[in-house]
């Protein structure tokens, strides 16, 4: 296995030269925010062979303790720049900038918008305001970046016969009225519409090309049980995944310790939750508030250990924007008494002794706010097996290309449609071989819509407890 990361590191933030260094107390290190370390990483390439090879790389996870364990086993790790051949001599790509490094330990004060009566000096002296926490921040490249909406329907203000959605089987959302069939259609703002929308996808794409490049993984995962032991790795084999195109934006960390910051339970409400342990507590441990943005052109699932194309799953096109926690509603780890139902007791629970166990813990957001950060998933199109597997084919039908004033310019005849993949996908599939084969005179593409959607993603109260098994 071989690897390669080069690493520059520059200071954040440096907000004085002083002659000498003297020791801060807790009040001035209170003071100490904006201050950390900058990274930015040059060359970074994974590189392991493929499984059973000489060269090959093996994360084995015990399952079993015992003898003859049972083993998941990751092999396969591969990190490289998208379009370079893996294990390459220029296969490295660069992850982060000098204006927008990945920052590490740098401390940064956050605020809670929930007002309450606290104790900001901790002398007994309370006051009405929010709290601040001094948390320690860590941020990928382009941490700064948001979602984009990807429903151009919406995003171009309904614009296109809006009422023919509920009186027209033939409307398609974001685009005119009999846009696919053979008559002459109207294409009003359309292009227009659709070129501001590309302009403003292509800005957020030139500023994460300038924070890092994209990059492509790959690994495989095997299972060794007392099943498949004697039998060959093909039969061991579990999947493979390849990430293509991949990059993270809007990405970051804050961490900071929770305490007990006055949060009491009645004894009847406590009783709900400790099963013989301890009540729960959100508000003490170590408390984190995450936020998380990827962007992938192809993530790609293999069944098959040859790579067969039936045994393939695509999802195409994907941007997941998901925030986990908020200075209001922090994410805490902390560990609890905790008594679990003993096994084989769960329609009549038989509790046994508490145990001290691990909780992850998001409380429930204050009632004065409004809600927690909310995320959305877009998926362009889903891909399963062989695209000409007659299985997942749902039709056939002409796809009418049109130039910029809607004007029919050719006609390609049966042209097959799949099961989640949008008209647009198909259509704009076939406006690229037409660009191909007519360079100089190219027809414009449609805004792309999604076969998946799902926004608004926001977590009102998680509670995760480990158990022994």
């Amino acid at each position: 296995m071989q690897s390669r990361i080069f690493i520059y590191i520059v200071l954040a933030v440096i907000p004085r030269i002083a002659v000498a260094m003297q020791a801060l107390d807790e009040t001035e290190m209170a003071l100490v925010t904006g201050e950390g370390i900058g990274a930015v990483f040059d060359d970074v390439v994974i590189h392991s062979g493929d499984y059973g090879a000489p060269d090959d790389f093996q994360l084995r996870l015990k399952l079993t303790d015992d003898a003859t364990p049972e083993y998941l086993i990751f092999s396969e790790l591969r990190f490289y720049r998208s379009g370079a051949t893996p294990g390459g001599a220029d296969s490295g790509g660069s992850f982060g900038s000098y204006d927008d490094p990945f920052y590490v330990a740098d401390l940064r004060d956050i605020s809670e918008s929930h007002i309450a009566s606290i104790d900001p000096e901790g002398d007994g002296t309370f006051i009405t305001g929010s709290r601040v926490h001094t948390a320690l921040y860590t941020g990928f490249p382009a941490a700064a970046e948001g979602q984009l909406n990807r429903n151009f329907y919406s995003y171009s203000g309904e614009l296109f016969h809006p009422a023919a959605e509920v009186s027209s089987t033939a409307y398609f959302r974001g685009l005119p009225e009999g846009f696919f069939s053979s008559a002459a259609v109207n294409v009003g703002s359309l292009y227009s519409r659709g070129g501001d929308y590309a302009d403003y996808l292509a800005a957020q794409e030139a500023r994460l090309d300038n924070a890092t490049d994209k990059f492509d993984l790959h690994f495989r995962l095997d299972a060794i049980t007392d099943e498949n032991r004697n039998q060959s790795t093909d039969d061991q084999f579990l999947a493979a995944v390849d990430v293509e195109g991949v990059r993270l934006y809007g990405t970051s960390a804050y961490l900071w310790a929770h305490d007990n910051q006055g949060e009491t339970l009645a004894a009847a409400e406590a009783a709900l939750y400790e099963n013989g342990g301890q009540p729960v507590y959100a508000d003490r441990g170590l408390a984190m508030a995450m936020t998380m943005g990827l962007r992938a052109d192809v993530i790609r699932i293999s069944a098959d250990p040859a790579g067969a194309a039936s045994g393939v799953l695509e999802l195409q096109g994907v941007d997941a924007y998901l925030p986990l926690g908020s200075a209001d509603q922090p994410m805490t780890i902390s560990t609890v008494q905790y008594s679990q139902i003993q096994r084989g007791t769960w329609k009549d629970p038989v509790y046994l002794d508490p145990t001290t166990q691990l909780r992850v813990e998001i409380a429930a957001l204050p009632q004065d706010l409004g809600q927690a950060p909310q995320g959305n998933i877009y998926i362009q199109s889903l891909g399963f097996g062989d695209p000409d597997d007659e299985e997942i084919i749902t039709g056939v039908e002409d796809i009418y290309l049109r130039d910029a004033t809607g004007t029919i310019v050719e006609t390609i005849a049966d042209v097959k449609h799949r099961a989640f993949v949008p008209k647009t996908v198909i259509y704009n599939e076939q406006v690229e071989l037409y660009n191909q084969s007519n360079p100089d005179n190219p027809l414009p593409y449609i805004p792309n819509q999604n076969v998946v959607e799902i926004k608004g993603i926001e977590i009102q109260r998680l509670i995760i407890t480990t158990q022994d098994l």
